[in-house]
């Protein structure tokens, strides 16, 4: 009796969904559609049950045969491995506070930024939903003023990253010489893999600088995968052994 009730005890402090793993076997499908949807189903299970998604994930992926499934399942592998953050929808650049003004002698990194400007919105996201706006300049989130030096945008986008999905942030926004109050709720950051694609490129085709984290992110999962299958087969050889 005191066994089980540990059990339950030790189901409730994990936090255990009770969602089950929806079916791979669609991910294989010979419809495009099917396998879309099946796509989208296992995705959505990660995002609910993230916490043991990682692991339940990378047991069925060592365990299948199937190489279609295995590769559906690697960007949703990625998906179970970050943990869900916050996401506008956005493309942003430093707005200068004085378009005119001459930096005091450090060139761009003496220069003091105030607000975001908008470049790039994202389709379905948080940002078009609420009615933001390309070149619109976020002035403050909430109660914090956007303003810095060369790494505002880093700073807007950890501002904005360090809360959960589905959390509401009011946004104060310029839009030409007016000022209007935004409100939303985030959705989730997609996946470093995912950033990578919408990210824009220079004139010669090459990624910008700013990249460099969502690629090392990228390289870290990728290692932490190879660790895992490298010690599967080391357990299969060890198995073949006995």
């Amino acid at each position: 009796m005191k066994t089980v009730a540990s059990f339950f005890l030790a189901l409730l402090a994990g936090g255990v969904s009770a969602e089950e793993l929806p079916d791979l076997a669609p991910l294989s499908s010979g419809n495009f559609e099917k396998r879309q949807a099946s796509q989208k189903a296992v995705n959505d299970w990660v995002i609910s049950n993230h916490e043991v998604a990682k692991e339940v994930l990378l047991k069925k992926y060592l365990q299948t045969d199937n190489p279609e499934v295995r590769v559906r399942l690697i960007p949703l592998l990625e998906r179970s491995y970050f943990k869900p953050k916050g996401y506008v929808g956005i493309i942003m650049s430093p707005e200068l506070k004085d378009p005119n003004a001459k930096p005091p002698g450090q060139g761009l990194q003496a220069r003091e930024y105030h607000g975001v400007l908008i470049t790039k919105v994202f389709p379905e996201t948080p940002a078009e939903l609420s009615g933001l706006k390309y070149e619109d300049v976020i002035l403050k989130i909430d109660d914090w003023e956007v303003r810095g030096g060369s790494d505002l945008t880093s700073k807007v986008a950890s501002q904005i990253q360090k809360n959960p999905p589905q959390t509401p942030i009011a946004l104060q926004v310029k839009r030409g010489n007016k000022m209007i109050s935004i409100e939303l709720k985030l959705g989730i950051l997609p996946t470093p893999s995912e950033r990578v694609r919408d990210m824009p490129r220079t004139s010669f085709g090459v990624r910008s600088s700013s990249t460099f984290e969502v690629f090392e992110q990228m390289k870290e999962f990728r290692n932490w995968l190879d660790r895992e299958i490298d010690k599967e087969r080391k357990n299969l050889i060890a198995d073949r052994r006995l």
